[in-house]
């Protein structure tokens, strides 16, 4: 009976392991490596400063493309503000983000370059709109100005993503019915008047010519590990 436990054990300890060393983030998010995630506070573009934190939190499980190999939703990924415009005649309103590391459930931070590849309005009202109806959040509307609708798709760098469209029959391009932003998603989806750009520092550039805009909390984005 001691042996049986012994070798329980040890068989754990081992399987503790193999576990650890799976989720190395090294191994994990490796160039090319797609991340969907939600902001956790609301942007402003008229508060913000160059320099303010910017977090979000991984929106699901998922298998990054290179090694299938799972990492658990509920991490976080931080990043910063670099630039801050606001719109002025015929200036747009402009904020440049950069996301530079993620935050493992243990607190470890570990560095890490993210572009962002695509960004859309919170999942619910996004699942709303391609059902025809109103968004489920009341506060959407006002908190993004009228930043509904189609969105504006500038051109975005992108490393290789994994095959496969799960857009839903009816969902707006880029989504799958349940209001989701799927991997294939590039540029602004479902945010009239709001654009996506490369900035000239590995940032992400989001601008507006028509309003100064927010990024309200839950805010959908595709993010992109770069070298």
């Amino acid at each position: 009976m001691k042996g049986l436990l012994k070798f329980a054990l040890i068989a754990a300890f081992l399987m503790i392991g193999v576990s650890s060393n799976s989720q190395d983030p090294k191994e994990l998010f490796v160039p090319g490596t797609i991340i969907r995630a939600e902001l956790m506070k609301s942007l402003d573009v008229k508060k913000a400063k160059v320099g303010d934190n910017i977090t979000a939190r991984f929106i699901e499980d998922f298998l990054p493309y290179a090694n299938n190999a799972p990492a658990p939703k509920g991490l976080k990924v931080t990043g910063h503000v670099v630039e801050v415009a606001l719109r002025h005649g015929e200036s747009a309103s402009r904020l440049g983000i950069t996301f530079d590391k993620i935050i493992l459930r243990n607190g470890t931070e570990v560095p890490l370059k993210m572009t962002i590849q695509a960004i859309g309005r919170p999942e619910l009202d996004a699942a709303a709109a391609n059902n025809g109806a109103s968004p489920m959040s009341a506060k959407a509307p006002m908190s993004l100005k009228g930043a509904m609708g189609t969105g504006t798709n500038a051109p975005v760098p992108t490393g290789s993503m994994p095959a496969g469209d799960n857009t839903g029959a009816g969902a707006t391009p880029g989504t799958a019915a349940n209001g989701r932003l799927t991997p294939e998603a590039q540029g602004v989806v479902g945010m009239s008047g709001v654009s996506l750009a490369p900035g000239g520092a590995e940032d992400s550039v989001i601008s507006s010519q028509k309003h100064n805009f927010q990024l309200i909390s839950g805010t959908q984005m595709v993010l992109c590990v770069i070298p």
